[in-house]
């Protein structure tokens, strides 16, 4: 336990110096360029419902959990994706159930005379609904949740009350097998389908 309080400290640490700060940021650190030499196993899980754990305890300081997310980096390896949080020495393997951001609001904006829609996530990244970063449904423990890809191999899903609102910035169709909802994002329509429920009979 000390051991990992102190690689917390150190990650803390190097973030700090890394960012130049040690306040709550949504600065993006220029992960895609820093080549740590050294990766080692971290005791922290981000559960599926967007708490992050370390050791057993819930993480509850919101600035330090900000700060780590801010470094969360994605890679595959066997085809699987490992999740990891990285410095510019260092990166840490740690466990993610599911996904490791997660969108809780939904907003239109006017930028360039169009109109788009953005996801910001409960640590503060803001993802613009275009043709790099597009909706999808997945299944998770055997239900459907909506996700949307954002930066460095990560992902994001939308929690109920940013997927009520998105379906009222939308408009939903239907067919005889799924359900389509449209939305418009930067002058271009973005359509996401989801299969029907069977009816019961």
């Amino acid at each position: 336990m000390k051991q990992n309080l102190n690689i917390i400290n150190k990650l803390n640490q190097d973030l700090n110096a890394a960012t130049g700060t040690a306040e709550r940021t949504r600065k993006i650190p220029p992960l895609q360029k820093w080549q740590p030499n050294s990766t080692s196993p971290l005791d922290i899980k981000i559960c599926s419902n967007g708490e992050w754990w370390h050791e057993g305890t819930k993480m509850t300081r919101q600035s330090l959990v900000d700060l780590f997310a801010s470094v969360l980096w994605a890679e595959y390896v066997d085809g699987q994706k490992v999740y990891y949080l990285k410095t510019p020495t260092d990166k840490y393997r740690i466990d993610v159930a599911d996904t490791p951001l997660f969108i809780n609001q939904v907003r239109q904006v006017v930028d360039l005379g169009l109109l788009w829609v953005e996801f910001e996530t409960t640590n503060g990244d803001v993802i613009r609904l275009d043709d790099e970063h597009d909706l999808y449904f997945a299944e998770y423990e055997g239900v459907s949740r909506l996700y949307i890809d954002t930066r460095f191999n990560l992902t994001a899903r939308l929690m109920n009350n940013a997927m009520y609102h998105l379906v009222e910035l939308g408009e939903v169709y239907q067919t005889d097998t799924h359900t389509h909802l449209h939305i418009t994002s930067g002058g271009k329509v973005h359509i996401v389908s989801q299969p029907n429920e069977p009816s019961e009979r």
